[in-house]
């Protein structure tokens, strides 16, 4: 007998077409949604592997220095355009900007005040020059200027203020003097990740101390004598307190810039020395020396196994000191080591995985002034030396050529000249 055939409820046969249909969607749905999830985690994944990428291992920036910046009134007048009664002083610098440029960070000792013209401007022994020549020290390519030297009250408390005011219009930072009590003394500047401390101090301000307060003089300039540091070395306590706050602030680097040591003599003193050394145990890195207008010693140091850097003195960047202007003042000096300035480059290199900074390669580019006649004096043509000796592009006279030859002989002599302390 045959089986009779069961025939299906039509509301059953709705109810699993539509079960089946939401069992289908639900599935594409999870596997579109589950796709881009994973698509979603690779893209987040490869941005992060590019992130990665992006950020570098170790970073490096070339830190450069310079002597003195010091304008005679030989240089003030060479500047001075009768026809537009204006000053203009940037060709001094034309064949160095380049150099200075190429740095990351490029300082400066800037002798002498911007005091205004209620003085007529003058130069030695009180300096109050053009506003222009902070125009064309801006054209070099200078970041950072050090004020604190022996001619910073040069035009009393008015002209510091108002020297700073200049710089900082100009878009240039200052460190070793300051308007007011600073909240720090310290300079902090940050670049490619790598924090630099600034630090700034002058033996003196040629007596003119005595125009201030004693409260001012102690918060608006930097003074430390490193003579008398040999006796007591609490003469150096702002030292060693900048020092203490650049290290708790996190600076990769700190730098002393140093007006300090005897006019003229080509060898550091022992009091130069002796501060020197104290700064580096405390946790000085490097060490840029100003003020005897003459190149002194450079020397790479270790320090419990970290590299340390010093130039006791890099000399006049520009100035009117020359042979020809003291040998009548100087009778028993060899003036023309006035002449002579060296630009270092010093490279500094930042480890972002270990946290550790350290100095690497220091290049030596000698410079010399070479005073040449030109409307309405002179020309003040700062010269990388070492360049225009091989190329003598500038056509030169043999003479010229042999104080350069010296210039940079003497000079070399002077650059890292031992690696012991």
């Amino acid at each position: 007998m045959r089986r009779k055939r069961r025939r299906l409820n039509p509301k059953a046969i709705i109810l699993v077409i539509v079960l089946v249909a939401v069992y289908i969607l639900f599935t594409n749905i999870g596997e579109v949604i589950g796709s881009d999830e994973l698509n979603l985690n690779n893209l987040n994944k490869e941005e992060m592997i590019v992130a990665e990428a992006d950020v570098p291992k170790t970073q490096k920036i070339t830190l450069a220095a310079v002597g003195d910046i010091i304008f005679h009134m030989s240089q003030i007048n060479s500047g001075y355009d009768e026809q537009t009664e204006t000053f203009d002083f940037d060709r001094f610098f034309e064949y160095v900007k380049p150099v200075i440029e190429s740095a990351d960070i490029a300082v400066a000792n800037f002798e002498g005040t911007t005091g205004g013209t209620k003085e007529s401007y003058k130069a030695y022994p009180r300096f109050n020059i053009p506003d222009e020549t902070l125009d064309a020290v801006k054209y070099a390519g200078f970041d950072i200027l050090s004020t604190a030297n022996n001619h910073t009250l040069d035009t009393y408390k008015e002209g510091l203020i108002r020297t700073l005011d200049e710089i900082e219009t100009r878009g240039m930072l200052s460190v070793g003097t300051y308007r007011e009590r600073p909240e720090s003394r310290v300079l902090y500047v940050e670049e490619k990740g790598i924090k630099i401390a600034f630090l700034s101090y002058t033996y003196s301000c040629n007596g003119m101390e005595a125009t201030m307060t004693d409260e001012d003089l102690d918060a608006m300039v930097n003074i430390v004598n490193e003579k008398h540091v040999l006796n007591d070395k609490t003469k150096a306590a702002k030292i060693f307190e900048d020092i203490d706050e650049a290290k708790a602030e996190g600076a990769d680097v700190i730098t002393a810039i140093m007006h300090w040591g005897n006019e003229y003599q080509k060898d550091p003193s022992v009091a130069q020395r002796e501060l020197a050394d104290l700064m580096f145990i405390n946790g000085v890195d490097i060490i840029l020396g100003s003020h005897p207008h003459v190149i002194q010693d450079s020397k790479t140091l270790e320090y419990d196994g970290e590299k340390k850097f010093v130039v006791y003195s890099m000399g006049n960047f520009i100035s009117n000191q020359r042979q020809e202007t003291l040998d009548s003042e100087y009778l028993n000096l060899d003036n023309f080591y006035t002449e002579d300035g060296i630009i270092i480059n010093i490279e500094i290199e930042k480890d972002f995985e270990t946290g550790v900074t350290t100095i690497g390669e220091i290049e030596f580019v000698p410079t010399w002034v070479y005073r040449v006649k030109a409307p309405p004096l002179f020309d003040y043509d700062v010269i990388p030396v070492e360049e225009y000796l091989k190329s003598n592009s500038l056509n030169l006279d043999d003479y010229t050529l042999s104080r350069m030859e010296r210039s940079f002989r003497d000079t070399m002599s002077k650059m890292n000249i031992n690696q012991s302390n």
